[in-house]
């Protein structure tokens, strides 16, 4: 089973280049990992559909961070989406 981020941001957003280079990394270390972007500019019905209210927004299964979160917990949260 493939493991799936799914991650919103804007182009227009500073705090999302930070998150931005914190997903490199992860595809780095965890190349199997699918990132999923969404652009909430282009698709603010997915925004709503999700219940984001503040970018950036990482989810990973029930997880949910507003920031971008440390390597481990990412890691730590794909492993646990796997076990599940």
């Amino acid at each position: 089973m493939t493991s799936k981020v799914t991650y919103f941001k804007s182009a227009l957003c500073p705090r999302c280049r930070a998150t931005d280079r914190r997903l490199s990394e992860l595809r780095i270390v965890q190349p199997e990992v699918e990132i999923e972007t969404i652009e909430i500019l282009t698709d603010p019905a997915r925004v709503l559909r999700d219940g984001i209210w503040m970018i950036p927004a990482i989810i990973i299964g029930n997880q949910r961070w507003y920031h971008a979160p440390s390597i481990d917990d990412l890691k730590a949260a794909l492993v646990k989406e796997e076990q599940s």
